[in-house]
């Protein structure tokens, strides 16, 4: 998830990007009872991952996909977290704060890599995927990041995932269970947002002095919230974020905020810094700015975030 990183890790990895909003689904406590209807096949990123069994060692390489395998109850079968600078779980060993190395990924023994992007296995940093299938280690792709081009994923991609690992897991009811809980959640933000117009947003984040603004999944975010990203369609194409000048950002004057939160920032210190930097701007003048986590845009976090806007922009 190489773009993605860019925008939630590469911009924040220099402050410590904060972590992943929280899902509200509830857990399946325990390991799946059996290896009924193994083996099996599933298709990812148009490869092919083979499992004879469920995996017992699993590496997650993003906040949200590591609590998505503990909301599918696979919570005792994860061995690593890796980027943690965005966001760590407690109780999940960290083999890295970015990028693992190749000695501490193997350390790990994992059967399965859920990855942020295929962009670290290039045979240099890490095996390249090959490889470690020629050694028993499955690696899986976020379905919305299969490319480079990050512009493309959405909130929903996590039902293709979820699909994916119930049956890796051996935890089909469960997933569907939690597919069912994404349906119900995104209906009632629906029923709550109606049939008003779309309230223009800018999201904005700020790196050393200056602010960038993101494209991609965060207008999705915006679109089922209720909302449309007033930056959306201005970026270079394939870009997932850009960095904005002040005057841009002032003679857009947007209604709305959404502010994104790297690592250790708090709301106060982040309200702050906008009200030195963007006085004009109609939604820091009138104290309309949400506040969102800068990572929580994959699997239930993005379900969480679009659920926090909308009830934001339409109390």
């Amino acid at each position: 998830m190489r773009s993605i990183r860019y925008a939630a890790l590469a911009l924040t990895t220099m402050t410590a990007l904060a972590g992943c909003g929280t899902a509200t689904a509830t857990a399946e406590p325990g390991p799946a009872t059996s290896a009924a209807g193994f083996p099996v096949d599933v298709t990812n990123c148009g490869r092919t991952l083979h499992f004879e069994e469920p995996p017992s060692r699993i590496v997650s390489g993003w906040a949200s996909s590591t609590e998505l395998l503990q909301a599918l109850g696979a919570g005792d079968a994860l061995a690593g977290q890796y980027n943690t600078a965005s966001g760590q779980v407690p109780g999940v060993p960290v083999i890295g704060e970015n990028a693992p190395g190749r000695e501490q990924l193997l350390a790990a023994r994992p059967q399965l890599i859920w990855a942020d992007g295929a962009y670290l296995f290039d045979g240099k940093q890490l095996p390249t995927i090959d490889d470690l299938a020629r050694q028993g280690i499955q690696v899986m792709i976020l379905s919305g990041f299969c490319t480079d081009d990050a512009t493309k994923a959405t909130v929903r991609d996590v039902d293709t995932d979820l699909d994916a690992l119930g049956r890796i897991l051996g935890r089909p009811e469960q997933a569907g269970r939690l597919r069912a809980q994404v349906d119900a959640r995104l209906t009632a933000v629906a029923g709550r947002v109606g049939d008003g117009p779309a309230t223009p947003v800018a999201f904005l984040s700020t790196f050393d002095g200056q602010f960038y603004t993101y494209e991609g999944v965060y207008s999705d975010i915006a679109r089922l919230a209720g909302a449309t990203n007033v930056y959306s369609g201005v970026l270079p194409a394939g870009s997932y974020f850009a960095q904005m000048s002040v005057e841009d950002i002032a003679g857009r004057d947007p209604g709305t905020v959404v502010y994104l939160l790297g690592a250790g920032e708090s709301e106060e210190a982040a309200r702050a810094g906008l009200s030195r930097s963007l006085p004009t701007v109609t939604a820091v003048r009138e104290g309309r700015v949400v506040f969102l986590s800068q990572s929580g845009t994959t699997n239930l976090a993005g379900v969480a975030s679009v659920e926090k806007l909308a009830a934001a922009l339409h109390p």
